[in-house]
């Protein structure tokens, strides 16, 4: 069996976060420096790139992606370099250009990229670039598809982990088809919620991954992401075939969240929905519906336009075996010992200022409609209904 065929076994298999040291990548577009991969960028891009903004010291909630500025004065990845590739004490916000997906890069920033060396040659160009400033960061979340194979190309982040079963307060708000939110701040923990944190600490898993390292996510874990230097990194969700029943999860999730913004004001639009979906919202329920429909075929029938793996077809020793039978050094993530997880939790805490320094959110909606929203949407309840659904369905054929 070839290297890339055991890899893929390996993370279509894995029930914890493996971490590969050093993995021999060929990709043609990152050979040199980063300075070399913006400055051809800069020659090969027919348009500047759009980087956001977010203050350091807001910490009254996870740094969402709605509470971003758009840097109109940042005009080039070099300029990006000059300005953020170290953060010092005057510096008030860090700076990214994150979750790009290939067709928005240069062909020579991209060229080379292919997940076929871990055993996905059919991925179609479906991976993601992520380059941020030192503090640049994704909020705790799930990804509702896919299992996630992410290339640390330069510099450094920490990803603090979490599994399936961990009690985190979930959340739709801010709504993204396909990521689930938890309300804990671990970019700023609060001092007074320090309790609550620290009883996660049976679940929390944690790594630093450096250039040349690949971390392999596993289905449904929890992550929050953060950079620790100027960082570039690209990832791909592997496609499962179990994914085909959760797309009407996402579908009845969005039929909740949109029928609370449908004649709303901009600014409510803005609150519940992610950015990314803010144009994605369809006009009537029954456009929605008709989309309902299309995936309940498409789960029955197992159509897909994408290749669709098989995952969880061995067990806990098999996936061992494979590990030592391999020329790499392969890791399984395991519990973050508690100190270390306190004092992570106390650093991040620091972040907070003075009330007068930290800025706030002002909700366009009250503290209730935001709980009514994230119970609707909750996985159980939402897989309640379904279940009620297909019931319903299943008798109505008999």
């Amino acid at each position: 069996m070839s290297r890339s065929s055991k890899l893929r076994d390996l993370i279509l298999n894995t029930s914890v976060p493996l971490i590969i040291n050093d993995f021999p990548l060929n990709w043609e577009c990152f050979e040199g420096s980063l300075h070399d991969w913006c400055e051809r960028f800069d020659r090969e891009s027919s348009q500047p790139p759009a980087f956001e903004l977010m203050g350091l010291t807001d910490c009254s909630t996870p740094q969402w992606e709605r509470k971003r500025t758009r840097d109109n004065q940042l005009t080039s990845m070099q300029q990006f370099l000059r300005e953020y590739g170290e953060l010092d004490e005057e510096q008030t916000h860090w700076a990214a250009f994150q979750y790009k997906r290939a067709q928005e890069l240069p062909a020579n920033c991209r060229r080379g990229i292919d997940f076929a060396c871990f055993g996905f040659p059919d991925h179609g160009d479906d991976f993601a670039l992520w380059l941020g400033s030192e503090q640049a960061n994704t909020p705790c979340h799930y990804d509702t598809f896919g299992v996630n194979v992410v290339v640390q190309v330069h510099g450094s982040k920490s990803w603090l982990l979490f599994p399936p079963e961990t009690p985190l307060q979930s959340t739709r708000i801010p709504y993204e088809e396909s990521s689930v939110y938890c309300l804990e701040n671990f970019y700023a923990p609060a001092p007074e919620k320090m309790h609550h944190y620290k009883t996660l600490a049976p679940y929390a898993h944690h790594c630093n991954l450096q250039a040349g390292d690949v971390l392999i996510v596993p289905r449904h874990w929890w992550h929050y992401v953060e950079a620790l230097s100027t960082s570039l990194s690209v990832n791909y969700w592997v496609p499962l075939k179990a994914d085909m029943d959760l797309a009407l999860d996402e579908f009845l999730v969005k039929h909740i969240v949109e029928s609370f913004v449908k004649g709303e004001s901009d600014q409510l639009k803005e609150y519940l929905l992610n950015p990314n979906q803010l144009e994605d919202v369809v006009s009537t329920p029954s456009e929605l519906f008709a989309q309902f429909e299309r995936a309940v075929q498409n789960m029955e029938s197992g159509q897909d336009n994408r290749k669709l793996w098989d995952s969880d077809y061995l067990n806990a020793t098999d996936c061992r075996n494979l590990r030592r039978n391999m020329n790499l050094t392969i890791k399984p993530l395991e519990v973050m010992p508690s100190e270390e997880y306190r004092l992570l939790l106390e650093n991040n805490s620091k972040r907070i200022k003075p009330n007068s320094q930290n800025p706030s959110e002002s909700s366009p909606i009250s503290s209730t409609c935001e709980f009514l929203v994230s119970s609707m949407c909750a996985p159980r309840v939402i897989a309640g209904m379904k279940r009620e659904f297909f019931r319903r369905l299943q008798n109505d054929s008999v």
